[in-house]
């Protein structure tokens, strides 16, 4: 099949693309590489076709040689990570919303299968776990504090695409649960997993936010990956949405103490752990509903976090 894969160039994308095409899928890929980086893809380059171009813009689209030969777009372009929430929220909700759009326009003027790369984050501050099945998201009063920037642009992303979905587009929903992995951005701007293994490298410090209680349901972009093109292969999957985690959690104390355990098993050096004040809003707990994934897609996630976390430190060591 022929592919789309915006945001193909960042963490997650550039392992989706690289798992595309080994599965034979001929792929394009459309990145502006603001956070994502054209050297993801350096296995692959001579592979597919790399458009480097804003999602959020119609003139992106129109440079695809042939666009009605494109069957699936996987729509993962998008401004991630907490502190940009808080800092840049309306740059946040300005590309999470308008590429979602623009990607979705495509679609639909081409008859392409649509796959959203939503979150987790587009239930806001509901406490009901297993996360992710039929409840209402709940958003606080906007004056409380951005870090909803990101989780109500992706909430608003669901609503588009089941509005496409009513107007006769085959689209699916994925939600991926805090992934991980080789290739995740580490500097202030990203991903837990990531920021503590660096400066735990580079400063010899872990950085614990809050108290360390709060849980997170950490699951490998390998198996992430795997239950993002299953979504988008299968037949007869329109207007579903998977929630794509682990089942383990883990406090962000216990991740702290694990990672540092780990960075003095393979390097000697036994990082210090700081606590610092959390964001504004941060879950207290986050954990996947996973019976439709499981039961409709057959996923699971499979990788082990010790394996997983042991992985991710020797890409960066």
């Amino acid at each position: 099949m022929h592919v789309l894969v915006t945001g193909g160039a960042g963490f997650l994308g550039s392992s989706l693309v690289e798992a595309l095409v080994e599965s034979g899928h001929e792929v394009t890929v459309l990145d502006n590489c603001w956070r994502g980086r054209r050297e993801n893809l350096k296995a692959i380059e001579h592979d597919i076709v790399f458009i480097e171009g804003d999602a959020c813009q119609a003139s992106s689209y129109e440079r695809i040689h042939d666009p009605d030969r494109i069957d699936i777009v996987y729509h993962l372009a998008a401004i991630n990570g907490t502190k940009w929430f808080h800092e840049e929220a309306r740059m946040v909700m300005d590309v999470n919303l308008n590429s979602t759009l623009a990607s979705l326009q495509f679609a639909e003027k081409h008859n392409a299968r649509y796959v959203f790369t939503s979150s987790p984050e587009a239930y806001g501050e509901s406490e009901i776990m297993p996360l992710g099945g039929d409840e209402s998201s709940i958003f606080p009063a906007a004056s409380q504090h951005q870090r909803h920037a990101y989780g109500a642009s992706k909430y608003l992303g669901e609503v588009a695409v089941h509005h496409a979905v009513r107007h006769g587009l085959d689209a699916r929903i994925v939600r991926p649960f805090n992934g991980y992995g080789p290739r995740l951005l580490g500097d202030e701007y990203g991903q837990v997993v990531s920021m503590m293994m660096k400066s735990a490298l580079d400063e010899g410090v872990l950085i614990v936010h809050g108290d360390g209680h709060q849980t997170r349901s950490l699951t490998h972009v390998d198996d992430l990956v795997r239950g993002i093109q299953q979504a988008g292969e299968l037949e007869d999957l329109s207007g579903m949405s998977f929630n794509l985690g682990s089942e383990r959690e883990i406090t962000m104390l216990e991740l702290a103490q694990q990672i540092s355990r780990l960075v003095h098993q393979e390097t000697g050096t036994l990082p210090e752990l700081v606590f610092e004040q959390g964001y504004p809003g941060d879950s207290k707990r986050r954990t996947p509903h996973l019976d439709t994934a499981r039961e409709t897609l057959e996923w699971n996630a499979e990788i082990s976090l010790e394996q997983g976390l042991l992985q991710s430190l020797r890409s960066m060591l």
